[in-house]
């Protein structure tokens, strides 16, 4: 995507799309209180927990933590990344995103993109009616290979007809230029006269869709003997290989807690296994997996895990994109599918389960390494370990940097051909293992030292501070009893954070109505901001032994940082005072004001600290 988007886009966004209503589309939400309320869209629960604030415009559940803006809710109800969130919700409020982009000259490509995308959905329309109005080559393909019509619609697959140029009268007709025909690559040019024909003929089409719901391009995989088997649209202004995933769009909302993605190799594996109830599935479109792709799994998934066809095209392909993932940093594991099969073929016959337990299995990426090593040698020759020791050898220093990994699988080659693992360790560490240990301890031994002799802070910061309120707060949630004492030591203006000063004042008004509290009404009081920190209260609530003495020194702590602040303004003020030449006689007064007030205060806190 050219050019980067400005930050009154995301003001404009946030603007035009209030939480409320966008959050309504996917959550039944009730006014409780201050805020709404419902059941979290992103874990299991019977008690609503999530809330939203129309006020700040912010949600926040309180049983798995998720929260945020609208923004950040799209980004997580949809599986998409900022941009793509922030391009949904722009198209959703109407809004014209290229204005908004950094860089001039970008209006007459987005109008052409827009325009792209509408002629590739017309013609998406025209394959899918052409497969489903009758009886066809391609509907008798699609059924033949097991697939029935709720899968057919779900990926809007169609059909192209046996015609050189079915498809671009039917565009024509609608008014689109040739051009544009031509540039969303659906035509190519006759070389021997004028004129263009369909790119796609007598083929099953599959259509190429975004994760914003935009057709991007087509795949056809051909119904007679012609070549190539496979066919995609051409690069263009909007459909570029290297950074699509075929399935994507309905893959990412089927991830899982796990956050895992099954990488496969063609169309039919992507949709076999996803009729099969498979869904977090998807395919690069014929090519070979590359480092935008990596990128792209990585912002969608925790864990990739492959299963590509199991003949020797199907292992290079893996290898390659074992590498490929693993140098973007993406988690990585293999299923072993048997024999010259694909994950269409192995579902279809051994059924869901099976698949279920082979994805349980995945190999991780050294396993899967170590196992085609070991095809390669007679492991009951002498030669053969030797040579799969030094590959395997070679693999583990290159992608295992934890010494307990290692020795892990010095162990596992140890078994596997009869020498010792300290053996195998030699050949990985060389002689100058034990020096490198003995030197990295040292470092270890002379940082402690480092740490032990730094100075601690003796005053209280302000982060100090606030965790001191926090566990105010906390002891005042115990019971009104505790509630009391505290309230016999402090107010809420002792309170520097806003939101805990607010908690306090709320919790002594719920008092005065009832001895005791109730959490989740509590909650409908109070602002999201301060519900959400209330919450992360009540979670790290720790019993205390001695709870009037914790109050005392508790109290005394807030009482002592607000006095020190005191005595701190009054002292800059006082220095500002004292440097003016010409004082009036009102700074005079001023000061003496000042003075007074600062002996007041010092006398206060010698007070406090003789208890």
């Amino acid at each position: 995507m050219a050019g980067r988007y400005s930050e009154s886009l995301i003001d404009e966004v946030l603007h035009s799309n209030d939480i409320i209503d966008i959050i309504s589309e996917y959550v039944n939400l009730k006014r409780t209180g201050r805020n709404y309320k419902g059941l979290c869209p992103f874990h299991t629960e019977k008690t609503p927990s999530f809330m939203v604030s129309q006020d700040k415009q912010l949600y926040h559940c309180f049983g798995c933590g998720a929260a945020g803006n609208v923004i950040n809710f799209i980004m997580n109800i949809e599986n998409l990344d900022f941009i793509d969130a922030l391009e949904f919700l722009a198209e959703k409020a109407g809004i014209n995103i290229e204005q908004y982009k950094e860089n001039n000259g970008n209006q007459e490509i987005y109008i052409k993109k827009q325009k792209l995308y509408e002629i590739n959905r017309q013609a998406a329309i025209f394959f899918y009616k052409n497969l489903t109005k009758n009886d066809n080559e391609g509907i008798r393909y699609l059924k033949k290979r097991g697939l029935n019509i709720e899968t057919i619609k779900k990926f809007g697959l169609g059909y192209a007809i046996n015609d050189w140029e079915a498809l671009n009268k039917y565009l024509l007709a609608k008014g689109y230029s040739q051009k544009l025909i031509y540039e969303a690559g659906l035509v190519i040019k006759r070389e021997k006269s004028s004129g263009y024909y369909d790119r796609f003929r007598n083929r099953v089409i599959f259509p190429i869709i975004s994760t914003t719901k935009k057709i991007l391009g087509f795949g056809g995989r051909v119904l007679d003997d012609s070549i190539p088997k496979y066919l995609n649209s051409p690069e263009s202004l909007i459909f570029n290989k290297r950074n699509i995933l075929y399935g994507l769009n309905l893959a990412r909302s089927e991830l899982g807690k796990e956050r895992k993605l099954i990488l496969v190799e063609g169309y039919m594996d992507v949709i076999a296994l996803y009729q099969y109830g498979i869904k977090n599935v998807i395919a690069t479109l014929g090519t070979a997996l590359t480092a935008n792709h990596g990128e792209l799994l990585k912002r969608y998934c925790d864990e990739v895990i492959i299963a590509y066809d199991s003949d020797t095209a199907g292992e290079s392909a893996t290898i390659r994109g074992l590498d490929v993932l693993n140098e973007v940093g993406c988690k990585v594991k293999v299923i072993k599918l048997d024999k010259n099969m694909d994950p269409d073929e192995y579902i279809r016959k051994n059924g869901k389960d099976s698949f279920l337990e082979k994805i349980k299995n995945a190999l991780p990426l050294l396993d899967y390494k170590i196992e085609l090593i070991k095809k390669k040698y007679d492991l009951s020759l002498n030669e053969g370990k030797i040579h799969f020791l030094q590959e395997s050898i070679e693999i583990i220093k290159k992608l295992i940097k934890s010494p307990v990994e290692r020795e892990i699988y010095v162990k596992k080659l140890s078994k596997e051909t009869d020498v010792p693992a300290n053996v195998i360790n030699s050949e990985i560490y060389g002689d100058n293992k034990f020096k490198k240990d003995y030197k990295s301890k040292k470092n270890n031994y002379n940082d402690v030292r480092r740490l032990v002799h730094l100075k601690p802070v003796k005053s209280i910061s302000k982060d100090g501070l606030v965790e001191v309120e926090k566990k105010i707060i906390a002891l005042c949630m115990i019971s009104k009893t505790e509630y009391d004492k505290i309230k016999s030591h402090i107010t809420e203006e002792d309170f520097s954070n806003l939101l805990l000063r607010n908690i306090f004042s709320v919790l002594g008004k719920k008092y005065e109505e009832d001895k005791k509290i109730d959490i989740n009404l509590f909650i409908d009081e109070l602002d999201i901001e301060e519900a959400k920190m209330l919450r992360d209260i009540i979670k790290n609530l720790l019993p205390y032994e001695d709870i009037d003495k914790t109050i005392c020194e508790l109290t005394l702590s807030l009482k002592r940082f607000n006095i020190d602040k005191k005595i701190k303004s009054i002292k800059n003020e006082i220095k500002l005072l004292e440097k003016q030449e010409n004082k009036r006689k009102g700074d005079v007064v001023r000061i003496n004001e000042l003075c007074g007030e600062l002996r007041r205060l010092i006398e206060m806190e010698k007070k406090l600290m003789e208890g």
